[in-house]
């Protein structure tokens, strides 16, 4: 079953304009993200072609690690609406829609950070926004 919440986090780096060097650092923050939430590198894999379990605590974790590391969250997991809007704006969306999705995902909750990273995603990726970790 496919979760848009988790494919989302595998889309936001493959719609920006990232150079090398910002597609290097991703890499490593993918690494690290897969080493601190136990996350299986091969449901990582599987999540960029669209083939997520529902409800994977690991894979959410692992989105939460993403989004914090390039900044969309904090460590409380609270949405950073400004950085959100730069990366999606820097991303090539129109300013006007940016902030239309900001507006209908910041009060966006979840049980603990892992999920409420994963929620956000979804509102993303439902909005049409963007996604995080597409680096090729």
């Amino acid at each position: 079953m496919r979760s848009p919440a988790i494919i989302f986090t595998f889309c936001l780096v493959g719609a920006l304009a990232l150079t090398e060097d910002q597609k290097a650092k991703l890499e490593e923050y993918r690494t690290a993200c897969t080493t601190e939430s136990g996350v299986d590198p091969q449901v990582v894999e599987n999540a960029k072609k669209g083939n997520v379990a529902q409800d994977d605590e690991k894979l959410a974790c692992f989105s939460f690690c993403m989004l914090r590391k390039i900044g969309i969250m904090d460590e409380d997991g609270d949405i950073k609406e400004d950085v959100a809007k730069e990366k999606m704006i820097a991303g090539g969306s129109p300013a006007d829609k940016v902030d239309n999705v900001v507006s209908k995902c910041k009060h966006i909750t979840g049980p603990n950070k892992c999920k409420k990273a994963g929620n956000l995603m979804k509102c993303f990726l439902e909005n049409k926004s963007f996604n995080v970790l597409e680096s090729n």
